[in-house]
Order: structure tokens, then C-alpha cells, then sequence
């Protein structure tokens, strides 16, 4: 079970709501970043589950359209999908790992965390 915190800087009032680090759930696993462009932290995906599609599953609307043409392409095998750290506003932005006690991405102070998590996630 992943958790979201609030991060919030006592001097500049900048406020997230992230993981805080390293996080994991079970279908994905997350990584607080900071990117220097945007000057923000953001919670990104570094791996996520990749999910077998059902077999042999047939459309029945079109009846003159033989079976085999409305079957999908085979399923991939289950497993997971590693992701590189990247910045969601844009992939050329620079990110760094950001991780718990941590500075503002904006002032250089120290956050402050929230003692109760703002979400569990799964």
C-alpha cells in the first residue's frame, strides 16, 4: 500500500501532496521527483504491472465476419514494466530523485510533512 502525504514550506507556503520518496502499490510503484525546470515535485510512475488481455474473446455483432479476424493480437505475458524518471509537464525538464527530509524546490528550506497520511493508496 502506497501513502500520499502533505509536504508544506513554513517560508514560501509551497504545499504538495506526494509520496515523499520511494513508494510502492500493487500494480505500480511511484518515486517523489524534483524537477528543476518547473521548480515543482511530482510523484511519477518508475514501474508499473502489466496486465495480461482476456483471450479468445469474440465480438458477436457482425455475423459475416469470421471469428478469426475479430480475435485481438495474443495477449502479452504478465509482468512489469520499468519507466524512466521523467517530468510530466515535459520530458526535457531535469529531474532528481527527491526523497524525505528534503528541501523546497523553491526556497532551498526544509519541508515539513504531515504526521497522518493525506491518501493510502493501492
Amino acid at each position: 500500500m502506497g501513502k500520499t502525504y502533505q509536504f508544506e514550506c513554513d517560508l514560501c507556503q509551497y504545499r504538495v501532496k506526494v509520496s515523499g520518496g520511494a513508494d510502492a502499490g500493487a500494480d505500480c510503484e511511484v518515486q517523489t521527483v524534483v524537477c528543476r525546470d518547473c521548480r515543482e515535485l511530482f510523484d511519477v510512475f518508475t514501474r508499473v504491472r502489466r496486465r495480461a488481455s482476456p483471450a479468445g474473446k469474440l465480438k458477436t455483432f457482425a455475423a459475416e465476419i469470421p471469428p478469426l479476424q475479430l480475435r485481438g493480437a495474443p495477449p502479452k505475458p504478465p509482468g512489469w514494466k520499468n519507466l524512466e524518471l521523467a517530468c510530466p509537464v515535459s520530458a526535457l525538464h531535469r529531474v532528481e530523485p527527491w526523497k524525505d527530509p528534503g528541501r523546497c524546490p523553491r526556497c532551498g528550506c526544509y519541508l515539513v510533512k504531515s504526521g497522518l497520511p493525506f491518501r493510502i493508496w493501492d
